[in-house]
């Protein structure tokens, strides 16, 4: 199997019968919840697993719900506009996911080394590695911020097939590229805050840039003051709300949570601990790079799946699609986040087998949490697209492909649960390799074969989506089941 080999093949009893292990998980809830109790592990919370994870998931679920009303908010103001207008935040949205996983350089590995140390109580170890994770997010902030200005022309047009979808597209997405400049810290600060048990300080600093996103962008787009700018207001809510949650997050880690506080005078390059995140980090970040290129690919094909409007409408509908999508995978998110706090502080705390017992136990619910929100699509998916959208063409298109997404929710939310598992246990290179089969090996010539060359539209191209979340289910919950990631040294 692909992927970091671990240090210790003592870590891989128990790991062959799959379905077994998974019901034992369960079972050794309470066993395992007597074990927390006799002996408090890091920063987590007491009582058994299943309290553990509810604990931890619960705020990071409103934080990533909140998360997810930003770019709701923008793609409902865009459909008040135009489909043209949609299609540039939707190409610009996509741009945006690109960038905030290239912080997964910083972020997963950062966030390994921190969950190690402090099971093993080791605050130095946490303290200094959030410095160089801060000084990272700076250094990233500005490059990302200055590519995706740069590049937002050639972005456009790789992704658009009319004038009228172009122009909107650009302005938005230079204008939105000003918000990596304090937006980093936010996006590795609450990674950080998370790993160490905090998920309430992150639902906090979301809740106002959610708000203030709402407030900004809706007065920009419906003219609330005599001034309305169209996309561009959506852009300039969206910048300022982001920057804000930086600033905010600044604020709370110089005042300190627990190990975990900023001090100027410690921002300064640390060579050993700059390397262990490097070196966690750039598998994730090949992971990303892949990751990337098989999106760009995906909505490239996606883009070329009809004549001119026919294409737009494709997209539009796409967009729609992915943006309630998160419905599913951003609760799945918050499991996984949890699940890979408890997996870190236990492996730091040396307690590899409450780690194995909370990556099992998270892929049941991963599982539950997919099919609940499966049935959601298959039966309201004509009163989502209309609340979405006023354009029939889209609303034609986007019902009936988003009616057979639910079948692949279950798939979906495991993939990401086990994949943040196994980030969480500084497994990063075995997901960068998943991510190379599932993405560029399926995802895009499974589309290609099923929009171009069938002429299935977005059905065809969503099949290589599927295709793509039900390989990246086996393979990472196969590897989470057998446990040799416990291993791994980070």
């Amino acid at each position: 199997m692909p992927g970091a080999e671990p240090a210790e093949d003592s870590a891989t009893h128990g790991g062959s019968r799959a379905g077994a292990a998974a019901d034992a998980a369960v079972a050794q809830d309470g066993a395992a919840g007597a074990a927390v109790e006799s002996g408090r592990v890091g920063t987590l919370p007491a009582g058994g697993l299943s309290r553990q994870m509810i604990w931890l998931a619960a705020p990071m679920l409103g934080e990533q719900c909140l998360n997810m009303l930003v770019g709701f908010v923008d793609t409902v103001l865009a459909g008040t506009i135009s489909k043209e207008a949609t299609t540039a935040v939707g190409a610009a949205s996509y741009m945006n996911w690109i960038v905030m996983l290239a912080f997964s350089l910083v972020g997963v590995g950062a966030a390994a080394i921190v969950g190690r140390a402090l099971g093993a109580r080791d605050h130095t170890t946490a303290r200094r590695t959030l410095h160089q994770a801060m000084l990272l997010a700076a250094a990233m902030g500005f490059a990302v911020c200055t590519a995706t200005f740069l590049l937002a022309p050639t972005f456009a047009a790789y992704l658009t097939r009319t004038p009228a979808a172009f122009e909107p597209t650009v302005a938005y997405t230079r204008i939105v590229a000003f918000a990596y400049l304090l937006g980093s810290f936010n996006l590795v600060g609450s990674g950080l805050l998370r790993i160490a048990g905090d998920t309430r300080t992150p639902l906090m600093v979301m809740s106002v840039v959610n708000v203030l996103n709402v407030v900004i962008s809706w007065a920009l787009v419906t003219g609330v003051g005599g001034l309305s700018l169209g996309v561009e207001g959506i852009a300039i809510g969206t910048l300022a709300a982001r920057s804000a949650g930086g600033l905010l997050m600044l604020g709370v880690l110089l005042r300190g949570r627990g190990a975990l506080k900023l001090r100027f005078p410690e921002l300064r390059l640390h060579g050993p601990t700059m390397s262990r995140v490097l070196r966690l980090g750039l598998p994730a970040a090949m992971d990303t790079g892949m990751m990337s290129i098989a999106q760009l690919l995906f909505i490239r094909i996606i883009a070329d799946s009809g004549a001119q409007d026919a294409a737009t409408v494709n997209f539009a509908a796409h967009i729609i699609g992915v943006e309630v999508e998160a419905l599913s995978y951003l609760p799945a998110f918050a499991w996984g986040t949890a699940t890979a706090t408890l997996v870190s502080q236990y492996l730091g705390a040396g307690r590899p087998e409450l780690a194995l017992r909370a990556a099992r136990l998270a892929l049941i619910h991963g599982a539950i949490l997919g099919a609940a929100t499966g049935a959601i699509y298959a039966l309201f998916a004509g009163p989502i697209y209309g609340v979405m959208t006023r354009d029939p063409a889209v609303i034609a298109v986007g019902v009936p492909a988003f009616r057979l997404l639910g079948a692949a929710q279950p798939f979906l939310c495991m993939a990401i649960v086990a994949t943040t598992a196994l980030r969480g246990a500084g497994d990063t290179r075995t997901t960068m390799w998943y991510s190379l089969i599932g993405g560029l090996l399926l995802r895009v010539p499974v589309a290609y074969i099923g929009a171009v060359v069938l002429g299935g539209g977005l059905i065809g191209a969503w099949c290589g989506m599927w295709a793509d979340n039900i390989a990246k289910c086996a393979l990472t919950t196969t590897r989470v089941i057998g446990g040799r990631w416990r291993g791994v040294r980070v």
